[in-house]
């Protein structure tokens, strides 16, 4: 605390490290590095393209740009910028995510994407990166327990706007992993801090962002029930039988069937801040 004044950027870290020590050490980099993981979120990313365009022409983008991704994942939104865009560097330190963009550009023989295959506090502006950037994006990507730190990296090399994407109240599957963990063994999952927290740090900053906030929704599929009991119960280190009917009825609950799959739907309130340098 700096006197009386709450410090926003403690408040963050003391809530992010929570939800990482309640993931059992697996931070969002982490939870994704694997080629299932990554490609079934790349599955959900194909099915959105609705929501990334609106996100892409909500950007003060030119034939010109040069973008810095911060946590692209498979390419989300460093894809579809590539064919629009100057350069981008995409910072993802999951190597299967990485692979996903890295193979589709490849394919589509775009040669303006460089990746650093590293966590944004590992990052080294003078050797890891290029810039000045006329955008810094971090889309759903500001799992860093020190955020004030991680925001001022991205101001240092964006020469103009600065645009972060994250989440405005709970998301839907904070609400499924909390009822799991009250079902399974009466524990509370504490949740990754919000947008309100976000907004604070930089105010304390001196940033005062624009801020806007819409509704998302992905749809996560599975060929069956029995798939998504298999996969939260590796997420949630689940052996015995009990434990495992207990995520199976739960799911029962809150799944949709489309044609021949299972959809889990994500949904969230996305918080859109950015500001002009």
């Amino acid at each position: 605390m700096i006197g009386t004044q709450i410090d926003w950027n403690e408040v963050w870290k003391d809530k992010m490290n929570a939800v990482i020590l309640a993931a059992g050490g697996y931070d969002c980099a982490g939870s994704f590095d694997n080629q299932a993981s990554a490609k079934s979120y790349w599955q959900m990313v194909q099915e959105a393209q609705d929501l990334i365009e609106m996100m892409i022409n909500g950007m003060e983008i030119t034939p010109d740009s040069a973008v810095l991704d911060v946590g692209a994942g498979p390419g989300t939104l460093a894809y579809p910028l590539a064919r629009r865009v100057s350069r981008i560097t995409a910072v993802e330190p999951a190597g299967a995510m990485a692979d996903i963009l890295l193979e589709n550009v490849k394919g589509d023989g775009l040669g303006n994407v460089d990746h650093v295959g590293k966590k944004w506090e590992d990052v080294d502006p003078e050797k890891d990166l290029a810039p000045p950037y006329d955008i810094v994006v971090a889309s759903f990507s500001l799992g860093m327990a020190d955020i004030r730190e991680a925001v001022k990296k991205m101001v240092q090399v964006s020469s103009k706007y600065i645009y972060l994407f994250w989440f405005a109240g709970p998301p839907s599957w904070e609400r499924d992993f909390k009822a799991l963990a009250q079902g399974l063994d009466g524990s509370d999952y504490p949740g990754q801090p919000k947008s309100e927290i976000l907004f604070n740090v930089l105010y304390q900053m001196g940033i005062y962002p624009n801020v806007e906030v819409f509704p998302a929704r992905m749809n996560h599929r599975y060929p069956s029930l029995e798939h998504m009991v298999e996969e939260y119960s590796v997420k949630m280190n689940l052996e015995t039988d009990e434990k495992k009917a207990v995520v199976r009825d739960y799911f029962r609950t809150v799944t949709e069937n489309h044609e021949d799959d299972l959809v889990l739907p994500y949904t969230w309130n996305t918080m859109k801040i950015w500001w002009k340098k």
